[in-house]
Order: structure tokens, then sequence, then C-alpha cells
């Protein structure tokens, strides 16, 4: 052994089933979960965020699931240092970490062990581009990024206003490049010795199926009052907080406003969830040494059965203890 903390991870596309699996593995394997959404750290959005229910929950302990307050800043440097917390703690408990989430970002900066420096940081800045941002549409923003930073708008999605933002404060701020301080958290060591399981489908039609009953599911559960109870919270704040950019909330904004018919909203949602899980495919595809579990076919216990085996061949080949 060299020292270094076992993690099983479970991560992959939204609707896949990981909270389903990781509480399997949890189960069987004497684990507890640390989560890996960047938007499940937000108490009062439970439905919107896919946070796992009360029942799920109680069947194991979770951390980093809603605990954060929606207008409270929240960065991959932040997870990383609260998930590396969790779990140096979890293992030191004798319990195996298993981390379940989608956010690609904040597992491969956890399990890779990228150390981020904390400074260019400005607030009035930040503040002056998120209404740059509000006020000439997010694609200026990234235009801006292009010219400063290419490397680095080639990694991050146009629409993501917060990552965007980030790479651009640091910038203008530090006067060189994102990427660059991206290259030097790629050079750090990881304290991890991990299994990335990720669940997918080879059908892709499958997927989105999935995804369109879950969004059914949630406005059954009362998303629609949940999102509106944030866009009115949104509106008082004045500065979006960081959740408002989640799936599951801005695409609905806009009826709240009165600009677009429920129906229209909703197909919004539907496809911007669509939209997400590809480009989640895309991200886990790239992972060195990633393990697919391929779903097609299977049912929960099937999947949970094949997922065991992965993850106990990974245990003794690495000479890892069971719990």
């Amino acid at each position: 052994m060299d020292g270094k903390t076992p993690v099983v991870a479970v991560a992959g596309p939204t609707a896949t089933g990981k909270t389903r699996l990781g509480l399997g593995l949890a189960g069987k394997l004497g684990g507890e979960i640390v989560s890996c959404d960047s938007m499940q750290v937000y108490r009062g959005l439970p439905i919107g965020t896919a946070q796992p229910t009360p029942e799920e929950l109680a069947e194991a302990p979770h951390h980093l699931v809603g605990f954060l307050d929606v207008d409270e800043p929240f960065s991959v440097s932040d997870y990383v240092g609260l998930a590396g917390r969790a779990i140096g703690e979890i293992y030191a408990r004798g319990k195996l970490p298993v981390l379940v989430g989608g956010t690609g970002l904040y597992a491969r900066s956890l399990l890779r062990g990228f150390s981020f420096e904390e400074g260019a940081r400005d607030e009035a800045l930040r503040e002056k581009l998120f209404q740059e941002a509000d006020s000439q549409g997010p694609g200026a923003l990234y235009q801006r990024l292009l010219q400063a930073d290419p490397a680095a708008a080639k990694e991050i999605h146009p629409h993501n206003v917060k990552r965007v933002l980030r790479a651009l404060e640091y910038c203008i701020l530090s006067g060189e490049p994102f990427s660059a301080q991206a290259a030097r958290c790629a050079k750090a060591q990881s304290p991890y010795r991990f299994l990335l399981l990720c669940p997918v489908y080879q059908d892709r039609r499958l997927l989105y199926g999935r995804i369109d009953k879950r969004v059914d599911a949630m406005l059954e559960e009362g998303l629609l009052d949940e999102a509106e109870r944030f866009f009115r919270h949104c509106q008082r704040a004045g500065t979006p907080p960081t959740a408002a950019q989640a799936i599951g909330y801005k695409e609905l904004f806009p009826y709240f406003q009165g600009e677009k018919p429920l129906e229209e909203a909703v197909d919004s949602l539907k496809r911007e969830s669509r939209r997400y899980a590809k480009r989640q495919m895309t991200w886990f595809k790239r992972e060195e040494g990633a393990r697919f579990l391929y779903l097609d076919g299977k049912g929960p216990e099937e999947a949970l059965d094949e997922a065991v085996g992965i993850v106990e061949e990974w245990m003794e080949a690495e000479g890892v203890a069971r719990a």
C-alpha cells in the first residue's frame, strides 16, 4: 500500500441512477456517501437539484448535501477541500468513501489531486461581470474569455456563466491565462487510489427517455412551487446566486416572468437536461481509467450486482480491505 486513501466514485450523466447505485455499493461494502454535485450543496432546492430523498439519506451517511445557503458562493476549490476532509474522516472510521454525482470538474479535481490558488478574486469586478452577462447575455462574456484565454474557453461551455466569469476574473486580475493555473493544477499528485465507475447507456434514446420521465416526476413532486420560491428570492437578491444557473430553475424562470407558457418552459427544461447529459457523457469518456457500466437492458439489481463485482475486483487488485 502507498498510503493513498481508497475512493470509489460513481459518476456520470444525469438520470442514470447514480444515487441508487451509490447507496447500493455503500450498503454492500460498508461505505458512506460524499456528494459530487455542484448544485446539491444548496439548502432549500431538493427537487430541482435531485438531492437524495429523506428515505435515501437515512440509508447511509451522506456528506455535502443541502448544507449551504443559496446565496453563498461555492467554488471547485471549496469543494475539493470539504470533500477531501469528509473522505479522510470516513476512511479514519474504517468505512469506504463512495463519491456520487455528475459534476465532472469536481470529480476530476478531487480525485486527481488538483490544487487551487485562492488569489485573483475581486467582488466588485465579479459584480461588474455579472451585470455584463445579465445585460448583454452570456455570449458576450464568453467572447471576452475567448480573446483573453482561448485554451480556457475551449474547456468551458459558453452558457456556464459561473465558470466563464471565474476564468475571466482570474485573467484580468492575475495578468496570466486561467489555463496556466489549470496546467499547474494538473501536475499535482492525487492523494487517492480511486475507481471511477461511470453508469451510461449505449442507446442514448433510453437515457433521454429517462430524463423526460424524471422531469415529469419532479413536477409532480412540487418542482414548480420550489422554482417559483427560488425565482422570487433571486428577484429580491439583486445579484443572481450561483444556483440560479442550475438546470431545473433557469428554464422555468421565463414562465414566472410571463414570457413563456408553462408547456414551452417544461420542454426547454427537458431539452437542456438532455444537452447536459450529452456534455457529461463527453466529459467522462475523456477520463483516463474510467470503467463504464452499461445499463441497457439491465434492471437496478442486475446493475448493482455488476457494479459490486467491478468494485470487489478492483479492491482485491489494489489491496483495499473491506470495511
